[in-house]
């Protein structure tokens, strides 16, 4: 299935709170300081998840929404060649940003670009902004540690189809899909335990992972999973913070 908002609210359950959203006045009065309309997917977005404690700012060089307030239409000093954006996102170690054309604004789901320091012309990330920040916001919660439980196998000689396979993640409905032109994250939900595969986008072979991250609000699901895991013989060696809860 499609990544979506409701996939995120989904994962947070009980844990999401309306406190975590903004209001429409805010929202209406960003968009008259800007001067042109939010899209409808990202007023929406802000709406229900824009002060969420989950899916925030201040990630390990990890995809972070702009709060509201500092989302910005670049000016002439800003390094791309083209400033008719709506900038959003960005990865602040690394001089990401993401944005929207100026002339899409006013398409409920746009498409969504992505420009470096070291590369200054905008290339196309995601074909929706709605899988866009749904998939973004679910690798927030897999690999940043916002959950209460959580264990990470880092990179070994397992391929994406031997997790798969021992995860019995076969059915194609437990894929929560981000839709990036980039390709590097698997995103599946598993008995309300969130599992992010980082690929190796550097390899041909897009079964070649860097690591995957596990992640739930529910200990006795984190548990069952690694638990009928460990059943395979040459299971990789993973870190978890279960036996310190």
């Amino acid at each position: 299935m499609k990544a979506t908002i409701e996939g995120i609210l989904h994962v947070l359950g009980e844990h999401h709170k309306e406190a975590h959203g903004i209001s429409e006045a805010d929202i209406q009065a960003k968009e008259h300081s800007l001067g042109y309309p939010l899209p409808t997917v990202l007023r929406e977005y802000y709406k229900i998840l824009g002060r969420s404690p989950y899916i925030t700012q201040g990630c390990n060089n990890q995809y972070e929404p702009l709060p509201l307030q500092d989302v910005f239409i670049p000016d002439d000093t800003f390094f791309t060649t083209d400033k008719a954006f709506l900038v959003f996102y960005q990865v602040e170690e690394s001089v990401i940003y993401c944005g929207i054309r100026i002339q899409d604004l006013e398409q409920e789901d746009p498409p969504v670009y992505l420009c470096a320091w070291n590369s200054p012309d905008w290339q196309l990330e995601n074909r929706s902004l709605q899988r866009f920040l749904a998939g973004k916001g679910l690798v927030q919660l897999g690999v940043e540690d916002r959950l209460p439980y959580w264990a990470i196998f880092d990179e070994s000689i397992w391929s994406l189809s031997d997790y798969r396979g021992c995860m019995r993640l076969e059915e194609p409905e437990r894929e929560m899909e981000e839709g990036s032109e980039l390709n590097a994250w698997k995103i599946y939900l598993k008995d309300d335990v969130l599992i992010v595969f980082e690929l190796d986008v550097s390899e041909e072979e897009t079964d070649e992972l860097l690591a995957v991250y596990l992640a739930s609000f529910q200990r006795a699901s984190m548990e069952n999973l690694l638990n009928e895991m460990g059943k395979a013989t040459d299971l990789p060696s993973f870190r978890t913070n279960l036996s310190a809860q």
